[in-house]
C-alpha cells in the first residue's frame, strides 16, 4: 500500500482523509472524463430495448390495449400486456388504520387511472423501432370522469377512482395541548390558505432498467436509491426467493427522491425478461419522467394561528389536504407527505398547543412520492409564513418574533408538541449569525438604492428543523412496516490490504464514496484512500437495508460501516499482536502497516494479515439509528422586486445550518448549494399544471420551468456544527436541508418588498405584477 502523509491523529491511529477533512470527490474524475458507467452504459449482447405503452387519459375503462396492430412492424419481437404476463399488484405495506393505500398494477388492466399509467410494454431491436411500434398503439378506453380537484374528489358522492379503496386514502386528527383556549386567550388570531404545486424531481439521469435472465433467476440493474426495495418488491410479484433475484446499481445520475421507489416498470422488465429470456433494457424519456415518474408537494393548508400581543406563539390549528394521485408509491405508500408535513408543521418554536386534521385525496395524476424535503418543505412554508403574517399583524419585527419562539439551547433535549425527539442545537445563534451576514442592520441603506434603481427591495428569513436518519420506530409508528429503517455495510478487506464498502445506500451524486471511506477511515484507522466503496449490490453481502433517502447514509450507513470497521480493526490488531507477541493496546495502525508503540521496526504489514485468512476479514454490520437527528438553519435573503416585468432578483442568500459534526466539509457545501438552487426553483419557477380532464400542461421542459445557473444566487454558507449527542460520530443529515427554506424566505422577502402576502408558490413574475398594480391573482 502507498504511505500517505498523517493529516491528524487519534488515539494512537494516523489517519489521512478521516472525518473532518476537506477532500475532494472520488466520485468526480469517472463523471468528467466520461468513464463512469450508468445502465444504459452497461453490455447489452443480444438484448431488446423496451417502449411503454401509456394511457393517453386520466381515468377510464381500458377496452382494449390495442396492440395488435404493431405486432407485425419491423424489428418488435413481442407485445406484452396485462393479460401476458399475470402480475399481482405492488401494494404499500401499511398497518395503520388511517391509511389506506390502493394496489397498483404493474400495468393498466379493465382501468386506466391517470394519464402516462402503463398499459403494454413493446420489445424491438432499438429504441427508435420500439416507439415506431408504440405510436402505432390507440388503445381503446372508455372516458370516465376524471378526479383532479383532490377536495372534491373526497366529498360524498365523487365518482371513485379505485373499486375497493375509498378516495379518502388517509383521515386522521392529532390534537395536542389546548388548541381552543390557547385561541381565546390569543391577542392576535390569523387564518389564512396556504397552497404548494406538484414538483418534479427532475434527475439528470432519468429512470432506468436493465434486467436479464440469470441461472434459475434474474439480475435488475437499476438507477435507484432503494435496491433492496426493488429486489423484495419483484420477488414477491414474481414469486420467487430473494436471493434469486439480483439488483444492483451502477453509476446514477441523481435521484432526489424520484428514485426512492420500487415502480411497476422494473417489475415489468424483470418478468418479461424471464418471459422471453433475454436481456431488456428501458430509459426514461423526460416526456415519460415528467408525467408517470413521481411528483411531491401537492398541498393546501387552512391555518389559524394564535399570538399574544408581545410575540408568544399560543396554538396553531390546521387542516390539510394532499393531493396523492392515483396511486402509493411503493412502499412508502400514500400517506408520506401527509404525516412529514403534520409532524413538522411546529417547526423549531415552542409551540405547545396544536390541532391538525389531515386528509390525503386520490385524483387522476400521477402518483406522489418522495423529493428532496418531502413533506418538510411544505410544513416551513407554513409555519414561516404564519410567524410572518403574525408578526406583522401585530406590528412586531418577524426577526424578533421568530428569536422570542426558537428554541434555545438549555431547552435541549426537547420533544416537540408532535412527539419529535430534537436532540440538540443553538436555533437563535442560527438566526443571529445569518442576520449579522445579510446585512440586516443596513437594510434602510439598501432599500434606497434600489428605489434610486426604480426597483424595491425586500428582506425575507425562514428557520427550519428536520428529522434526518430515521430509525425502524420511526416507520413502525407510521405503519410503513415496508421500510426497514435500518441500513447495512459489508466490509472486506483484499489481499493487498485494500478495503472495499458495500452498502444498502446507493451513491446517487451526493458525495457517498468520498465521504463514507472518510467514515470507515476513521474507525478502521487508516488512509481513505485505502478504502473503496462499491456500487449497492444485492448480491454482495446479506444486507437488510433502506435506502438512500431521508438524509440518512452519513447517519445510518455511517453507524454501520463505523461498527463493521471497528471490527475489523479489532481482528486487525488481535492478529497483529499475536504476530508481534505484544498486547493489542500497544500497536499502531499506520497505513499499511501496524507497529508496536515505541519500535518503530517491529511492525507487520496488513497486507500479510489479509492475504493469510481472507474469510476472517469479510464482516457485515446493520445500523438501526438511536433516534433521528435534527439539522437546522436560518435563510435569508434580501430581493430586488422590478414592479414592471415582476422580476425578482436576489441580492443576498445567506444560509446559517448546523448538520453536527461535518465529515466533509466540501461535500456539504456542494449539498447546501445543490439543495438551494432546487429550492429557489421551487420558489420562483416550478409547478406542474393539469388541465380539467387531467393531461398535464407541463409535459416538458419547455413548460415545466426549472433554474438555470443565471437564476441561482450566490449562498453565503455559514457552518455552526454542533455534533449531535444521538451519534457516533456526532453527524446529522444534510441533503435535504437547503431546499426546505428558499420558499418561505422568498416569499416573505418580495412580500416585503411589494406590501402583500404571497401565501403559495411559485411566485410567478405575473403574479408579482398583478401584486404590485393592487391586483388580485388566482393562486
Amino acid at each position: 500500500m502507498t504511505k500517505h502523509s498523517p493529516s491528524k491523529v487519534t488515539d494512537g491511529r494516523t489517519l489521512t482523509g478521516g472525518i473532518g477533512e476537506r477532500r475532494l470527490r472520488v466520485e468526480d474524475r469517472p463523471l468528467l472524463t466520461g468513464s463512469a458507467s450508468f445502465v444504459d452504459d452497461l453490455p447489452f449482447q443480444d438484448g431488446l430495448e423496451v417502449a411503454f405503452v401509456r394511457s393517453p387519459v386520466a381515468h377510464g375503462r381500458l377496452v382494449d390495449a390495442g396492440v395488435d396492430a404493431a405486432r407485425g412492424l419491423p424489428g418488435v419481437e413481442a407485445i406484452l400486456v396485462a393479460e401476458d404476463l399475470d402480475l399481482g399488484p405492488l401494494v404499500p405495506p401499511n398497518d395503520n388504520p388511517s391509511v389506506a393505500p390502493p394496489p397498483q398494477p404493474v400495468l393498466a388492466h379493465g382501468k386506466v387511472r391517470f394519464a402516462g399509467e402503463p398499459i403494454a410494454l413493446i420489445l424491438a431491436a432499438d429504441r427508435y423501432l420500439a416507439e415506431d411500434a408504440r405510436d402505432a398503439i390507440y388503445p381503446e378506453i372508455d372516458d370516465l370522469e376524471p378526479q383532479i380537484d383532490p377536495l372534491a374528489a373526497i366529498e360524498d358522492g365523487a365518482p371513485q377512482i379505485h373499486d375497493d379503496t375509498p378516495n379518502l386514502a388517509v383521515e386522521f386528527t392529532r390534537d395536542e395541548g389546548e388548541v381552543d383556549a390557547a385561541m381565546e386567550a390569543a391577542d392576535v388570531v390569523v387564518e389564512r390558505t396556504f397552497r404548494t404545486p406538484r414538483h418534479s424531481g427532475l434527475p439528470i439521469e432519468t429512470r432506468a432498467v436493465l434486467a436479464r435472465p440469470a441461472g434459475e433467476g434474474v439480475e435488475i440493474f437499476t438507477s435507484s436509491q432503494a435496491p433492496h426495495s426493488v429486489r423484495e418488491v419483484v420477488s414477491e410479484i414474481l414469486g420467487m426467493e430473494p436471493g434469486r433475484v439480483r439488483v444492483a446499481t451502477p453509476d446514477v445520475g441523481g435521484g432526489f427522491g424520484v428514485k426512492a421507489h420500487a415502480y411497476p416498470e422494473e417489475v415489468a422488465l424483470a418478468a418479461a425478461a424471464l418471459r422471453l429470456g433475454r436481456p431488456l433494457k428501458w430509459v426514461e424519456d423526460r416526456a415519460e419522467n415528467l408525467a408517470a415518474s413521481t411528483q411531491a408537494r401537492a398541498q393546501e393548508l387552512r391555518v389559524r394561528a394564535g399570538m399574544t400581543s408581545d410575540g408568544d406563539l399560543l396554538a396553531m390549528d390546521a387542516d390539510m389536504v394532499c393531493d396523492q394521485g392515483a396511486y402509493g408509491a411503493y412502499p412508502h405508500g400514500v400517506s408520506l407527505e401527509a404525516m412529514t408535513t403534520s409532524g413538522m408543521l411546529p417547526g423549531p418554536y415552542k409551540l405547545r398547543n396544536y390541532r391538525v386534521r389531515v386528509r390525503t385525496a386520490l385524483t387522476n395524476k400521477s402518483p406522489l412520492g418522495a423529493y428532496r424535503g418531502v413533506g418538510f418543505v411544505v410544513a416551513a412554508f407554513v409555519h414561516e409564513r404564519v410567524v410572518e403574517v403574525l408578526a406583522r399583524e401585530a406590528g412586531l419585527d418577524p426577526a424578533e418574533v421568530r428569536r422570542r419562539n426558537l428554541l434555545a439551547p438549555e431547552d435541549f433535549p426537547y420533544t416537540s408538541i408532535t412527539h419529535q425527539p430534537y436532540d440538540n442545537g443553538d436555533y437563535r445563534k442560527a438566526l443571529a449569525l445569518a442576520l449579522e451576514r445579510v446585512g440586516h442592520d443596513r437594510l434602510g441603506e439598501l432599500r434606497a438604492q434600489e428605489e434610486e434603481r426604480g426597483r424595491r427591495l425586500g428582506f425575507g428569513l425562514a428557520c427550519y428543523v428536520e428529522p434526518t436518519g430515521m430509525n425502524s420506530k420511526v416507520f413502525k409508528m407510521r405503519g410503513m412496516i415496508g421500510i426497514a429503517g435500518v441500513d447495512g455495510a459489508h466490509v472486506s478487506m483484499d489481499a493487498d490490504g485494500l478495503v472495499r464498502v458495500w452498502t444498502t445506500t446507493p451513491s446517487i451524486g451526493q458525495g457517498s464514496d468520498t465521504t463514507l471511506a472518510q467514515v470507515a477511515a476513521q474507525a478502521l484507522g487508516t488512509a481513505a484512500d485505502s478504502i473503496r466503496i462499491e456500487r449497492s449490490d444485492t448480491a454482495a453481502a446479506e444486507l437488510r437495508g433502506t435506502g438512500t433517502f431521508a438524509s440518512r447514509s452519513a447517519v445510518s450507513t455511517g453507524g454501520a460501516i463505523t461498527e463493521a470497521c471497528a471490527e475489523l480493526r479489532d481482528r486487525l490488531l488481535s492478529d497483529a499482536a499475536d504476530r508481534l507477541e505484544a498486547s493489542p493496546g500497544d500497536l499502531l495502525i499506520r497505513d499499511s502497516q501496524i507497529h508496536v508503540a515505541g519500535s518503530p521496526g517491529s511492525y507487520v504489514e496488513i497486507s500479510e494479515l489479509a492475504g493469510a485468512d481472507p474469510d476472517r476479514y469479510r464482516l457485515s454490520a446493520t445500523h438501526d439509528p438511536q433516534q433521528a437527528v435534527y439539522p437546522y438553519a436560518t435563510h435569508a435573503c434580501a430581493v430586488s422586486v422590478d414592479s414592471e416585468t415582476g422580476e425578482v432578483e436576489i441580492l443576498r442568500y445567506v444560509v446559517a445550518e448546523d448538520c453536527g459534526t461535518i465529515i466533509n466539509p466540501l461535500v456539504v457545501e456542494g449539498q447546501v448549494h445543490g439543495a438551494t438552487a432546487q429550492g429557489v426553483g421551487g420558489a420562483l419557477l416550478e409547478a406542474h399544471d393539469y388541465d380539467e380532464a387531467g393531461q398535464l400542461r407541463t409535459a416538458s421542459l419547455l413548460d415545466y420551468m426549472v433554474p438555470t445557473a443565471a437564476d441561482v444566487p450566490h449562498v453565503d454558507l455559514i457552518h455552526m456544527e454542533l455534533p449531535s449527542p444521538a451519534t457516533s460520530t456526532g453527524v446529522k443529515g444534510v441533503g435535504e436541508g437547503g431546499t426546505i427554506a428558499p420558499a418561505p424566505a422568498i416569499a416573505n422577502a418580495v412580500g416585503d418588498a411589494l406590501g402583500v402576502e404571497f401565501n403559495h408558490f411559485p411566485i410567478t413574475p405575473e403574479q408579482v405584477r398583478r401584486a404590485a398594480g393592487g391586483r388580485e391573482w388566482e393562486s
